[in-house]
């Protein structure tokens, strides 16, 4: 195994490149790694001391050397290898949500594309373990879009679908804070799995006014008709900004530009005390 100390001005994906094959763990100092990363080699461990923050400023629309960004592209730190684990480390995408939510209000013909991915899994990443964890930002913060994931005593924050994708995750004692009203999870499960978000023993925070947060609604990209999102809430403690109505819809357009508004009752959201899913998840993430 090999294990390399980094401190603030050394660079994250250089060490990840440059270092011997095999088992890599990354020892983080305290402070601020401002840096876009991708983690394309399996078995990588971040250990963080003193909680370091790895940040970057980018979004949907973004464009850099000739290319326009998607969303995925936003992404601070991006995972595309199995046996990821991080430990002690904030996640942070810091595109200015607020300047240009204001922004878009004011100009309604020409607005700003607002996703900003602080954290973010692709094909190849799988059992992935994300402990004591910090992922920040406003819309779009958590992206697992692929593989089976496990996040725990860790906390998200956000304001509109910031945790969202089609991967399988279980989310154990963590505290998910909502900045403003919005929306918390837009799972997008395809149909086949029978996982996709679970939280257990959770705890959603925020400062917002009463009823104004969803906990989630069904994202089909591209109007895609082979999902059917997943959100399941285990004995959760849900704040006074948690709408009642629990769940909502989420409109979809296909790339021939049909639209269609996609119902919770057609997605399999459910909150409840206890569920004998919980096990077979955990089995699940042993076995990834």
């Amino acid at each position: 195994m090999n294990t390399i100390e980094l401190n603030p001005g050394d660079s994250i994906q250089k060490a990840l490149d440059l270092a011997p094959s095999g088992d890599l763990t990354l020892v983080l100092s305290a402070g601020v790694y401002k840096e876009k990363i991708e983690v394309n080699r399996k078995n990588v461990t971040l250990i963080g001391k003193g909680l370091p923050e790895i940040v970057f400023s980018d979004h949907h629309g973004t464009v850099r050397s000739g290319k326009v960004f998607s969303t995925g592209d936003s992404a601070t730190f991006t995972v595309g290898a199995p046996n990821f684990k991080a430990t002690g480390v904030k996640f942070s995408n810091s595109f200015d949500y607020i300047y240009w939510h204001e922004y878009n209000k004011k100009h309604v013909d020409k607005k700003v594309d607002t996703q900003a991915v602080a954290f973010r899994t692709v094909i190849g990443a799988t059992n992935t373990i994300l402990t004591d964890c910090i992922f920040s930002s406003f819309q779009d913060t958590l992206y697992l879009d692929s593989g089976k994931h496990y996040v725990k005593n860790s906390t998200i924050i956000g304001n509109i679908d910031f945790i969202f994708g089609a991967g399988e995750a279980l989310f154990d004692s963590c505290i998910v804070e909502s900045i403003g009203d919005g929306f918390v999870t837009a799972p997008s499960t395809f149909s086949s799995d029978e996982i996709g978000f679970v939280f257990s023993n959770c705890s959603f925070v925020s400062d917002a006014k009463s009823s104004s947060v969803y906990l989630a609604r069904p994202w089909h990209p591209a109007g895609s008709i082979n999902r059917s999102p997943m959100a399941l809430f285990v004995n959760c403690n849900m704040g006074e900004h948690i709408n009642k109505e629990l769940w909502t819809g989420m409109n979809s357009r296909t790339p021939e530009g049909i639209e269609r508004y996609w119902l919770p009752s057609e997605s399999r959201f459910s909150s409840v005390k206890n569920s004998p899913l919980l096990e077979i998840v955990r089995k699940e993430l042993d076995q990834a």
